[in-house]
């Protein structure tokens, strides 16, 4: 297994390259996947089960993940404080799975939208990227299908009824904690959810919008992809909760 963590794949991801599209159309895939596959996760021990192998999952892939950044003596202490949006959502989706916290999965259910859908397209592994088959390009995109999942995985079985409204509150405490994040980017001269500086790929972005216009574009763009979230996860289902289903239903 030591290939696994060879030094000779830290190379540069091909965006868009035919690995890219094959990932992006995996995981599309597997969503579709498992919506059609809500009837069996909405069995109580079937839905347990899932909720503790996707939590048992995002731990292992986190906890490795720091080991192998030690070994390497690139770990800092702040590294293990969950700044950024992913990282956020990640530890927040591992405790909410296994202690069924479905009012916290609310809260981050969109976060985990935009955190997973950035994350695939435009792929940003840090200072080093790595290349199929290394220990972090599996640790990379398996986190982020992981914690989509997870949350996809209240919305498809119908555990709660999701509303425009909790969208906004969504919204609303995205807002807190990325001005927290500005806060301590600015002071430390790091950049937790790209607040300061779109990524390099984006870095475009940058040039036509300097800060803090950039961070303002893309606070807008995150809202916007709330909304994609809305249409495409709650307005376009047809099995919804009951109560929305009675809402809906005509008079």
């Amino acid at each position: 297994m030591g290939f696994l963590f060879d030094e000779k794949y830290a190379r540069d991801f091909e965006l868009f390259g035919p690995l890219h599209i094959l990932i992006l159309a995996v995981a599309a895939g597997s969503l579709f996947g498992l919506y059609y596959l809500r009837g069996y996760l909405k069995n109580p021990i079937v839905g347990r089960i899932f909720r503790y192998t996707v939590a048992t999952g995002l731990l292992a892939g986190e906890s490795t993940f720091f080991i192998w950044t030690a070994s390497l003596g690139r770990l800092r202490p702040i590294d293990m404080v969950p700044l950024g949006l992913c990282h956020i959502v990640n530890w927040t989706t591992i405790v909410a799975l296994f202690f069924d916290l479905k009012g916290v999965i609310k809260v981050i259910l969109p976060w985990a939208f935009a955190g997973a859908t950035l994350s695939f397209i435009v792929v940003e592994m840090g200072e080093t990227s790595y290349a199929f088959p290394h220990f972090r390009f599996f640790h990379y995109f398996g986190n982020h299908w992981l914690f989509l999942i997870g949350n996809l995985f209240y919305l498809y079985t119908g555990r709660f009824t999701y509303t425009y409204k909790d969208l906004l509150k969504s919204s609303v405490w995205l807002f807190g904690v990325s001005l927290v994040d500005l806060a301590v980017s600015l002071a430390t001269d790091t950049n937790y959810m790209f607040l300061v500086k779109w990524p390099d790929e984006l870095d475009f972005m940058n040039q036509i919008f300097p800060f803090p216009l950039n961070t303002m574009m893309l606070m807008l763009g995150i809202f916007i992809m709330f909304n994609i979230f809305y249409l495409l996860f709650v307005i376009k289902r047809f099995d919804r909760a009951p109560a929305v289903q009675a809402a809906l239903a005509p008079a």
